[in-house]
């Protein structure tokens, strides 16, 4: 765990909650990715579930409930992560968490369920679970974790308590990695390609990672340097790679943010080449229209190589 780095704050509130008793029947945990919000419901839940009579042990790693959960087997927590399936299969996936909800507790005071990823769930499906957002039964409590929580209904958004993660500055990722003893020089270069993420910054430190990630920019800035039908290739290539092909987008998006806040003067050091051969409004116009992208490849089945050879475009 990361000793909540970057997320005290969300962390207090979450334990003050526990130690009044003034409990939500619901919580939303948004932000984007790799900020950990699944690590710190883990925490949550392991503070929720502890049976030991000190506030200030839990989780006490010692009793029952502890131990059910390190053997990921608790009677009380049922952990539902997005499917790919669409449907009656997820709508049922929803209808059998609510009613698993309403059972009563076995070891602990609560009834605890977790939705993964809830924004991938169709709208039929966001709707079926709103029914149990409206009509709380006992002692469940129901944790929504969503990277993109403008894909959410809004009136499930209404009926929870959201708990909002950010991320974090240049400055504290830099702090956190020099606290890990990492090189100062490469802790730099990691909080410039973390964006902010601190579960990132620990992913870069593991040497594949970042060589991985320094090849993508390195091909992402080729293809801003090549013509159309070098782009529309690399494009080709990029789309194969479907399990990278979010975090390859994500990726692009934070070399140009980098170029073009070096353009405008706001970052102040070299760390990509300017690309002084691309007009700013063309380079503005890409990243709009690259966000576009994501979104249209998250919640469509839209031809995933024409939307990114359509964005590229914006740089011709």
């Amino acid at each position: 765990m990361l000793n909540f780095f970057g997320h005290e704050k969300q962390w207090q509130l979450l334990q003050k909650s526990v130690k009044s008793g003034k409990l939500s029947h619901a919580y939303l945990f948004s932000g984007k990715s790799q900020l950990a919000k699944r690590e710190v419901a883990k925490e949550f839940i392991g503070l929720l579930s502890c049976q030991s009579k000190s506030f200030e042990n839990k989780p006490c790693q010692q009793c029952q409930s502890c131990q059910e959960m390190k053997k990921g087997c608790h009677p009380d927590l049922l952990w539902l992560e997005a499917k790919e399936e669409t449907g009656e299969s997820e709508i049922g996936s929803i209808r059998n968490l609510a009613n698993w909800l309403h059972l009563k507790p076995g070891l602990g005071k609560h009834r605890l369920a977790v939705v993964n990823q809830i924004q991938s769930f169709s709208l039929p499906a966001q709707s079926a679970l709103l029914k149990t957002l409206e009509e709380p039964k006992g002692e469940a409590i129901l944790i929504l974790i969503s990277d993109y929580p403008e894909f959410l209904l809004d009136t499930i958004i209404s009926r929870v308590q959201e708990i909002k993660f950010h991320c974090l500055s240049d400055k504290r990722i830099i702090d956190f990695l020099l606290s890990k003893n990492v090189d100062p020089k490469l802790a730099k270069r990691i909080s410039c390609l973390s964006l902010g993420k601190p579960l990132k910054a620990l992913s870069l430190l593991d040497s594949g990672q970042m060589k991985s990630e320094e090849k993508r920019i390195m091909a992402f800035k080729r293809m801003l340097k090549k013509d159309l039908v070098f782009s529309f290739k690399e494009i080709e290539k990029t789309v194969e790679e479907k399990e990278t092909l979010l975090s390859g987008l994500e990726t692009w998006l934070n070399v140009l943010r980098i170029i073009f806040l070096e353009r405008i003067g706001v970052i102040k050091e070299d760390i990509m080449d300017r690309e002084e051969q691309i007009a700013l409004p063309n380079l503005k116009n890409l990243m709009i229209s690259l966000e576009k992208a994501n979104y249209l490849l998250m919640k469509t089945n839209a031809n995933k190589r024409l939307i990114l050879e359509n964005s590229i475009l914006e740089l011709y």
